[in-house]
C-alpha cells in the first residue's frame, strides 16, 4: 500500500519532497500537497499517513507522532514569514492573519504580546497583503519571497529574526508529523533519504524552482543554501518546546499539550 504524504507547496519545502517526482526514488508514495492548515485537517481526518505540517498541530495535536531528525527551520531572518504594517509596531491595534497558517499565526501573538505587550484583535483573511492592509493596520504573510509592491512607509517584521532576538534561538517552523499506524522507522527512512537527496541537489533545485516560481536565482540560492535548515537537533527540539511553553502561557493551546521528540 502506497504511504500518504502530503506538504506544503512552498518552496523551503521542495528539498524534503522533490526526491519523490525522480527517477531515483524507489519509495511507493501516493504525494499531495496543501497549504499547512488544510494538511493538519487532512492528518486529523485520516487522510494522510504523514505530513509536513507546522510545529503547532504538534503542540495541539498529541496523538501524532514526530520524525525525528527532520525539520524546517532557520535560525533568525527567515525572509518568508513576514508582517507588514502600515503603522509603527508599536502602535498596530489590527492585525490580519494568513489563513493559510498555524505557527506563524500563533509565533506573531506570542512576539508582539512579549517584544511590545500587544494584544491587537486579529482576523483571518486570505493571504492578499493589500486587501490586508486596506482593512487593517497588519497583515501576516506566509511562504511568499516575492517583494510587494506596498505603500511608502510600510514596516517589516520578519518573524525569524524576532524570535532570535527575543529568545536567541533557532526557531522550528515545521516538522514531519505521522498517525501512530504510520510511524516508525520505515517511514523515517523514506523520509530522511528524501531530505539527503534533496540537501545534496540543492544547485538543481535552485534552477528548477526559481525559474518555476518566478524568483530571482540570488534569492532562491541564498533562500535554500543559507536560511533554510532541515536538522531537528537538540537545539531545535529545545527552541520547539519553548514556543510551546510560550502558546500555553498566552492561552494558546491547552496546558495539557505536550510536544515530545524521539
Amino acid at each position: 500500500m502506497k504511504l500518504r504524504i502530503g506538504s506544503v507547496p512552498y518552496l523551503n519545502a521542495k528539498p524534503q519532497v522533490d526526491w519523490f517526482h525522480s527517477k531515483e526514488c524507489s519509495a511507493e508514495v501516493d504525494l499531495s500537497y496543501a497549504v499547512p492548515s488544510q494538511l493538519a485537517a487532512m492528518l486529523q481526518r485520516g487522510e494522510l499517513d504523514a505530513a509536513n505540517v507546522s510545529i503547532f498541530e504538534a503542540i495541539r495535536n498529541p496523538g501524532l507522532r514526530v520524525v525525528p531528525g527532520i525539520s524546517i527551520s532557520a535560525t533568525g531572518t527567515v525572509k518568508s514569514v513576514r508582517l507588514f504594517s502600515k503603522v509603527s509596531l508599536n502602535e498596530i491595534e489590527s492585525v490580519a492573519l494568513d489563513t493559510s497558517s498555524l505557527t506563524s499565526n500563533a509565533l506573531l501573538r506570542v512576539l508582539l504580546k512579549e517584544q511590545y505587550n500587544l494584544s491587537p484583535t486579529y482576523t483571518y483573511h486570505h493571504p492578499d497583503i493589500v486587501e490586508m492592509l486596506r482593512h487593517h493596520d497588519a497583515g501576516l504573510i506566509i511562504g511568499d519571497l516575492k517583494l510587494f509592491d506596498l505603500e511608502p512607509g510600510t514596516t517589516e517584521l520578519d518573524l525569524g529574526e524576532a524570535w532570535l532576538r527575543l529568545t536567541g534561538m533557532p526557531f522550528v517552523y515545521a516538522c514531519w508529523l505521522a498517525t501512530p499506524a504510520a510511524a516508525g522507522p520505515e517511514l523515517t527512512e523514506i523520509l530522511t533519504t528524501a531530505r539527503d537527496w534533496g540537501n545534496a541537489h540543492l544547485d538543481m533545485l535552485v534552477d528548477k524552482w526559481s525559474t518555476r516560481m518566478n524568483l530571482s536565482y540570488e534569492q532562491t540560492h541564498d533562500y535554500l543554501f543559507n536560511v533554510m535548515d532541515y536538522r531537528l537537533t537538540k537545539e531545535h527540539e529545545a527552541a520547539a518546546l519553548l514556543y510551546q511553553q510560550k502558546c500555553i502561557a498566552q492561552g494558546l493551546v491547552q496546558g495539557g499539550s505536550c510536544l515530545q521528540f524521539g
